[in-house]
């Protein structure tokens, strides 16, 4: 198990402008996961980001975490303060 944050290399939508994506992977499969986000076959977001190819990046893995956990970080709303990326860039503040 394993909950993974995705940064996107430009925002996905002007409107919205998301950058990241929390997720979840059963047994750390978190390279299976990635690659159906590519592929369009994960969250609506991801997949609005590959269709205007926009790249995806694993930036931070918390291994052993739950859907609870996922859950929790989400709730959060701190995504570009988890990103390493984004720290120091002034996105994430």
């Amino acid at each position: 198990m394993a909950v993974y944050l995705l940064h996107f290399s430009a925002p996905v939508c002007v409107t919205r402008p998301a950058r990241h994506y929390l997720g979840y992977a059963d047994d750390g499969r978190v390279e299976t996961r990635l690659r159906e986000h590519r592929t369009g076959q994960g969250a609506r977001i991801t997949a609005a980001a590959s269709a205007r190819g926009i790249e995806l990046t694993v930036v931070r893995v918390w291994v052993g975490a739950t859907r609870h956990d996922e859950r929790r970080l989400k709730r959060r709303k701190e995504a570009p303060r988890m990103c390493p990326l984004c720290r120091g860039t002034g996105r994430g503040r």
